[in-house]
């Protein structure tokens, strides 16, 4: 499914080096977690797979295949945001345009063109809404994204990721921004997506997360792979000490919530 392998990230203004000699893999209907601190290199090494930063700030070197196809480099294939590789992205305010209702905005990248089309867009965006308990369609699509609230935000990309239904899916700490009981249905979504074989790369600092979610984990560390490996390997045993540090403190941190 996805293969990044020596993946490098530096800034061209001063080459400093932001990800080095990155490499895992991510099989079909796996979910890989992508673990560290802030400043780890995980969202760059994720927004790099999305082919999200800046040519001319960033450089980058190494190789990313999707299905053997090179996607780092050259036109980017038709379709490759949202039906390739999909992203809920961190902050769910900053994901959608503030001045556009949000109707509009969704309907972008879908074939609503003639009236039977817009009813069959409209009635699976229904359908999607309701699967994460959106129940106000005709409100959402009407609303400005200040509108909403974070948790909802996140859930309105949740479902259009759903009726994109992307060969591989990244979540970049799609449940930092949130209260719990949002939290608690955005990883319940997450889970039915891994379900229903959708390959997944899930950005996290969060080892009760990776714990839930995720067959494999990457640990990462001034942006370099520290650990990779299973996940109950790496969090039954792990052989580095940052590792057990991440992994002491997330026990700790959910024994105090308790």
């Amino acid at each position: 499914m996805l293969v990044v392998n020596d993946l490098c990230i530096y800034t061209k203004d001063n080459r400093e080096t932001i990800v080095q000699s990155v490499s895992f893999t991510v099989g079909d209907g796996e979910t890989l977690g992508l673990i560290g601190e802030s400043g780890s290199g995980k969202s760059m090494t994720s927004k790099c797979i999305m082919r999200l930063l800046d040519p001319h700030r960033f450089g980058i070197t190494g190789s990313v295949r999707q299905n053997g196809e090179e996607i780092l480099s050259g036109k980017l294939p038709r379709n490759f945001r949202g039906n390739r590789i999909g992203m809920i992205t961190q902050n769910p305010m900053t994901a959608f345009a503030p001045m556009i209702k949000l109707g509009r905005q969704l309907e972008m990248g879908f074939d609503t063109k003639g009236r039977t089309a817009k009813k069959e867009y409209y009635e699976r965006l229904d359908e999607a809404f309701k699967s994460v308990n959106l129940h106000d369609m005709k409100k959402i699509v009407n609303s400005y994204p200040d509108e909403l609230s974070g948790g909802m935000l996140q859930r309105v990309m949740i479902a259009l990721t759903m009726m994109k239904k992307p060969e591989l899916l990244i979540a970049d700490e799609c449940t930092t921004a949130v209260d719990a009981a949002s939290e608690y249905m955005i990883l319940g979504e997450l889970e039915k997506m891994k379900q229903c074989g959708m390959s997944m790369i899930v950005v996290t600092h969060d080892f009760g997360v990776a714990a839930r979610l995720c067959d494999s984990v990457t640990v990462m560390k001034s942006g370099r792979i520290i650990e990779y490996g299973r996940t109950s390997d790496v969090l039954g045993s792990p052989q580095d000490e940052y590792t057990g540090q991440l992994v002491s403190a997330s026990v700790m941190f959910r024994e105090d919530v308790c």
